[in-house]
């Protein structure tokens, strides 16, 4: 464990860092190119066009969705990263504070994990239809599978 534990953490701030770094960076891209094709839009054409306006609105609320989640991902991620390079250094193996903080940050990844489909039915409609419709085919779903069973048993 002594030797695999290093490269570990090693691999976890190596692939963490790189997946944050090009995520920012990709997000951050897509918003500016966003922002300038806006203002392409707005110079360009006289009169607004009510479906590319539309569509310019739907866009533009993913993209912002997509910018809530980065951050969310990174206020998660981040302090994970943070803990496997201080764990890596530390001379003396892991102390109870150490130890205590790893399981923060631990804590702190998976709540980034269920907070991303929070995250998609507050920011999008469509999502967010999706998941009523789905919650109001659970009980006929289930209705349905006892019927199937009680079908098996005679």
């Amino acid at each position: 464990m002594r030797f695999w534990y290093p490269l570990i953490l090693w691999y976890i701030i190596i692939y963490i860092t790189v997946c944050l770094t090009v995520s920012v960076f990709s997000y951050r891209k897509i918003f500016f190119t966003l922002c300038h094709h806006q203002n392409q839009v707005k110079d360009y054409v006289q009169q607004p066009n009510q479906t590319n306006h539309l569509d310019m609105a739907r866009y533009k609320m993913a993209v912002f969705t997509a910018i809530w989640r980065q951050l969310t991902m990174v206020a998660c991620y981040l302090p994970y990263v943070i803990y496997a390079v201080i764990a890596l250094h530390a001379k003396s193996g892991l102390s109870a504070s150490l130890y205590l903080a790893g399981n923060y940050t631990d804590t702190l990844v998976y709540l980034n994990l269920s907070l991303n489909p929070i995250l998609y039915c507050w920011k999008l409609d469509e999502v967010r239809q999706a998941v009523k419709d789905t919650i109001r085919q659970v009980p006929c779903f289930c209705f349905r599978v006892l019927l199937w069973a009680n079908m098996l048993k005679s």
